[in-house]
């Protein structure tokens, strides 16, 4: 088993945070008001470029917002941070929101919960180094951007698993509209990948790992194993992590 870890920690000097000094809910509101009073003064474009950053603004303080509540340190001797954001309800409301902006405009295929540069840099790193030719599967694949920009012009078996149905319902549709069909979608979860019956030589965790330790009944050793379980021998785990640092990995 080689694992391998693509990681800037919000704990380093610089954090992979879109705000590296989160707006509290009033002065987002305050932003916000501000922003619409410049809207007003714009020409249209600019008028919608400025009210989408609004938008932006007050989404990222609903996500800081979450993140609250601190539930102490579980067996295996992490600190427990639970938070919305590790419930599946939570990404079901997210995803059924992407699925419906998909419905309306294809073009809009989901957010990427990593800066663009983030992504380049895996993708660069996953094709230079990794196994693609014994199967790739992508924990908590979301709206699948980044596995079906890897399976793109490439044969081979990718499978993108999320325990949202919703989200797996936006990566079929997706794949669907890009004509990759060499990619599959299931939901499953990923701290039960032995259940899929599949073993793969490269396993990518892209912001899947963060999400599920922000759960309450969440287990490294759980997590640990699942993967393992998913692995064929000699195969690559492929880890990008915001809420961890390398020590902590």
């Amino acid at each position: 088993l080689s694992v391998t870890l693509v990681h800037r920690a919000y704990k380093s000097q610089q954090p992979f945070c879109v705000a590296t000094t989160p707006l509290g809910r009033s002065n987002c509101q305050l932003c916000a008001s501000k922003t619409r009073h410049m809207a007003s003064q714009l020409g249209a474009d600019d008028k919608q470029q400025t009210l989408d950053w609004a938008a932006a603004r007050q989404a990222w303080e609903q996500h800081v917002e979450a993140l609250d509540t601190d539930a102490g340190e579980r067996a295996d001797g992490v600190t427990a941070l639970e938070s919305k954001l590790g419930t599946r309800a939570h990404w079901d409301g997210v995803y059924e929101r992407e699925l419906r902006n998909f419905a309306h405009d294809p073009s809009d295929e989901g957010v990427d919960w990593f800066s663009d540069d983030v992504g380049d840099r895996l993708m660069e790193y996953v094709t230079e180094n990794c196994p693609l030719e014994d199967g790739v599967l992508d924990l908590g694949c979301g709206s699948a951007v980044f596995l079906l920009d890897l399976a793109a012009n490439r044969e081979g078996r990718f499978l993108g698993i999320d325990y949202s149905e919703v989200a797996v319902a936006l990566a079929a549709n997706v794949g669907q509209k890009r004509g990759l069909s060499q990619v599959r979608f299931c939901h499953a979860d990923a701290t039960r990948l032995e259940d899929l019956e599949e073993r793969f030589g490269l396993v990518l965790d892209k912001g899947t790992f963060d999400a599920y330790m922000l759960g309450a009944t969440a287990s490294v050793d759980r997590y640990a194993a699942s993967v393992l379980a998913a692995l064929k021998p000699g195969g690559v785990f492929v880890i990008t992590t915001c809420n961890s640092t390398a020590d902590e990995v």
